[in-house]
């Protein structure tokens, strides 16, 4: 499947959903990025200065412009499909990058959190059958290393490591048996819920323990029958992000082709009371996992030397105007998929 054809599925099913089409500027005042650079997957911002003199930014992210703009007090089930403006992944320049998305923005409201991985795992059902969706929460490492004594830096440390799978990074932040015994179990947990959830009610020390167990139960139990898993190296930064964090994969990606999660410490941080989840999808990795897969034609057309071009030209605007999808090629195609053929090469005899 195409990404148009992604997109289209996608923005029906957040609109069979409740959700409304939000739309935005291409570019923003630059102090609402730098402000929030962390909160950003790329850091780098395009920046330019508009005619009244004001420093502005291409928009590297959506979220941040529904935040602005979000009112206090008001719920807002908001999807969007824009481009935002990032330096691309291999090459390092900044590219412009499609990308679709889902956000919640009102009352602090447990259904509304489940409701948007809900819709998560069902997104990526739409873009392949071969997906699997990993669920953690930041207060599981924050509570972590609070009880290993450690400061901000340390805090920040154990994130990284425990992102990057480095259990002797995280191990070398223990101080004492008991540390290590409870990094260990953490680093060591299966990713199967019926297993992670039980590990980590008992590794509770207290009642902030247990109730970031309980939002990950809760979330969890939201989406049965899937291919789910409990996974703390999805860390996204405590600062932003107060509950269930997430990040989606389909078959042939090496990357997330979604990410998200309950953000209300961003809202927070930008003057707002309201509670917040959503996830993006990143578009330009799904062309990535499909690339090389031709997308399957109605017709195809064969035609050689000898043949009208006029000819050909006909019945490809005729197959056209009738909605279905087809090429002419000189010969079949390698790896090509179609439902019908259409010979006008000339026999020689």
């Amino acid at each position: 499947m195409n990404n148009s054809a992604i997109s289209e599925r996608l923005m029906s099913l957040y609109g069979g959903c409740g959700y409304t089409r939000y739309r935005v500027n291409k570019f923003e005042e630059y102090e609402l990025y730098s402000r929030n650079r962390e909160f950003l997957p790329s850091k780098q911002i395009l920046t330019f200065t508009d005619t009244d003199g004001r420093l502005m930014a291409l928009k590297p992210d959506v979220t941040l412009s529904i935040v602005r703009n979000s009112r206090d007090g008001e719920d807002a089930r908001l999807f969007y499909s824009e481009s935002v403006f990032r330096t691309d992944r291999g090459r390092g320049v900044f590219a412009e990058v499609p990308q679709i998305g889902l956000e919640y923005i009102g009352r602090a409201d447990p259904y509304r959190v489940s409701e948007v991985l809900t819709l998560a795992g069902m997104s990526l059902d739409l873009i392949s059958e071969e997906n699997v969706l990993d669920v953690s929460h930041p207060g599981i490492l924050s509570l972590t290393a609070a009880r290993l004594g450690l400061d901000f830096a340390g805090r920040s440390a154990l994130t990284g490591y425990f992102g990057s799978k480095s259990a002797g990074g995280a191990l070398s932040l223990c101080g004492d048996r008991e540390s290590e015994e409870l990094v260990k179990a953490l680093l060591g947990m299966s990713s199967d819920p019926d297993k992670a959830l039980p590990l980590l009610g008992s590794l509770s020390d207290g009642a902030e323990w247990d109730a970031v167990v309980y939002e990950l139960r809760r979330a969890v139990t939201a989406v049965p029958d899937r291919d789910l898993r409990i996974d703390l190296s999805v860390v996204n930064d405590a600062d932003y992000y107060n509950g269930v964090v997430f990040r989606g994969y389909v078959k042939g990606s090496p990357s997330a082709v979604l990410s998200g999660g309950q953000y209300d410490n961003l809202m927070k941080k930008n003057g707002k009371n309201n509670s917040a989840a959503g996830f993006a999808v990143y578009l330009d990795r799904i062309d990535a996992a499909d690339e090389g897969d031709a997308p399957a034609l109605d017709l195809l057309i064969l035609y050689d030397d000898m043949t009208d071009p006029a000819a050909v030209c006909r019945r490809l605007r005729e197959a056209a105007s009738a909605g279905l999808r087809v090429s002419a090629e000189r010969e079949l195609p390698d790896g090509q998929e179609y439902s019908a053929i259409c010979d006008m090469r000339k026999k020689h005899g």
